[in-house]
């Protein structure tokens, strides 16, 4: 991905667009036709951002997407909903269809900014770190060349790891939506979803472990454009897995990420 392709092209002008175009760059890993969850979370992140940033000074405090059913690689339609108009919180909902039919919903919380002299020595303290020190990784378990893992680059992060656990940095190449710049927080939802294939245990040609649901909690916005994430997995045998993840930028903690995952024993091949 270059610096000026994104993963969705706007139907119209961008700033009133209710639909937008995912390009092959949305591809997740599961299946060709199907995109990764980061690009459709951040997307519908953009949306609310937008309609927020009309109803006062509001910034990001949660987001939840729920992937109703797969979102194929094709025209999506978005529909922003305020569900809490309250003074400090705003709830918005956004609901992506394609074809009519509603594949993913994300509800955000917005809190509205305010100056208050919290002590810092309550504020979250991390090691400062360059991730672009570090030394680059791939997602090798994609199954085409071109898609999500390869509009991200990946950092490989310094924290010791064993089956389970995970570290590493994540930047997107290019855009969010093509001709804009994507925001803080879009560039932590587009992170975010991978979770999932950092550090996970289960092997990827025996196991399938599809997240249902992404959680990003904010406490700080994101600096520069690299996301990390620490992962932790656990996988049960009654088929639930959970990823709990701690998500940080240069100067340390910014949030947490949640997901729950679905697990299954892949069917064998034919022959």
């Amino acid at each position: 991905m270059r610096p000026d392709e994104a993963f969705y092209l706007p139907d119209g002008d961008a700033d009133r667009a209710a639909r937008f175009i995912a390009t092959p760059w949305t591809r997740g890993p599961w299946d060709l036709r199907l995109q990764h969850g980061g690009p459709p979370t951040a997307l519908m992140l953009r949306a609310m951002e937008r309609r927020a940033g009309e109803l006062g000074d509001f910034q990001l405090a949660r987001v939840t997407t729920d992937f109703l059913r797969p979102v194929p690689i094709a025209a999506c339609d978005l529909v922003v909903e305020t569900l809490r108009a309250g003074r400090q919180a705003l709830g918005l909902q956004c609901t992506l269809a394609v074809d009519g039919r509603p594949c993913a919903r994300a509800g955000a919380l917005f809190i509205r900014r305010a100056a208050v002299p919290v002590p810092p020595a309550l504020a979250p303290k991390g090691e400062p770190l360059d991730p672009r020190g570090l030394p680059e990784g791939t997602f090798d378990f994609f199954l085409d060349p071109v898609g999500y893992q390869t509009a991200m680059e990946l950092r490989l992060g310094t924290c010791p790891l064993e089956p389970g656990f995970g570290d590493g940095w994540l930047r997107l190449r290019g855009r969010l939506v093509a001709g804009e710049a994507p925001s803080p927080a879009q560039r932590v939802a587009v992170a975010a979803d991978a979770i999932n294939g950092v550090g996970f245990a289960l092997e990827f040609a025996r196991w399938t472990f599809i997240n249902a649901d992404l959680t990003i909690y904010l406490h700080r916005a994101l600096e520069g454009e690299f996301v990390r994430l620490r992962t932790r997995h656990v996988s049960q045998p009654d088929g639930r897995g959970l990823v709990d993840a701690e998500l940080g930028d240069h100067r340390g903690p910014i949030g947490r990420a949640l997901e729950a995952q679905v697990l299954a024993p892949r069917e064998p091949a034919d022959g």
